[in-house]
């Protein structure tokens, strides 16, 4: 697993991914910065499920991290489509039976692949709520926005908070994209079927049935991102999520391990 995991990290380092990885970070933490502060209105205006924060909880202490947060919250079909063509294009490219020659144990390559990829997003993250902080801090006089709260312990513990929601939420999709990469081993249909259930088919069930905002994966990980809704709470969703993780990398590891991927 170890050697998996320095094998697929060394991929990710390479300087064209780093470069392309920087500069889609600074861009999406300046633009979505800017585009949260600029949605923010006061409480009493806006919808009670709105993912845009209120001018309230910006001038709180957690304001600066909170704009992170919700910046990445809206990204989410991007994050489960990156990981999905991540996982499955592999099996597209025959590339897995060249690995299997040099580690043949299944399930710990597989391991390894998802523990690298997530510690490469969680180094992402974390470069992105500092920049996303910044960019939010420098632009918060414009749009009447109190900074004076975003410094101290409080703050800091906010970002942490922040911090581990969303990576929880990239886990969670990084785990169900590589289910369906695994069970149907092509781009193109994983994608069709992933982005397909996550994004319309969810949404349209979910609005349609109350109880799907409860069950539904897609549904819960939008309300992991969001910290929680009035509808299903932060602990819920983060109780509930974990048990679909969990299943998720079970039945992948165990489909990966017995299916064959050589031929």
């Amino acid at each position: 697993m170890i050697r998996s995991f320095r094998a697929e990290l060394a991929r990710l380092i390479r300087r064209r991914v780093l470069i392309t990885t920087i500069v889609v970070v600074l861009a999406s933490s300046v633009g979505g910065a800017a585009i949260e502060l600029g949605g923010a209105e006061p409480a009493s205006e806006m919808s009670p499920n709105s993912m845009t924060p209120t001018l309230e909880t910006l001038a709180g202490a957690g304001g600066g991290t909170e704009v992170f947060r919700a910046v990445a919250a809206f990204s989410g079909t991007l994050v489960f489509a990156l990981f999905v063509g991540l996982f499955s294009l592999e099996f597209s490219r025959g590339t897995y039976r060249t690995m299997l020659f040099r580690q043949p144990k299944r399930t710990s390559l597989l391991i390894g692949r998802l523990g690298a990829l997530l510690a490469f997003a969680a180094a992402a993250l974390a470069c992105g709520e500092v920049a996303t902080w910044l960019a939010a801090r420098f632009m918060a006089s414009g749009y009447d926005v109190s900074t004076d709260a975003w410094t101290g312990a409080d703050a800091l513990g906010a970002a942490v908070t922040d911090y581990a929601s969303v990576l929880a939420w990239v886990t969670g999709y990084a785990v169900l994209a590589m289910l369906i990469a695994v069970l149907l081993r092509s781009v193109p249909l994983a994608l069709a079927v992933g982005i397909a259930w996550a994004g319309p088919a969810e949404h349209l069930i979910g609005d349609a049935w109350d109880p799907g905002r409860r069950f539904f994966p897609g549904l819960l990980l939008e309300t992991l991102g969001q910290g929680g809704t009035s509808e299903v709470s932060m602990a819920r969703a983060l109780l509930t999520v974990a048990a679909y993780v969990v299943v998720a990398a079970a039945v992948a590891g165990t489909v990966f391990a017995r299916r064959d991927v050589t031929a």
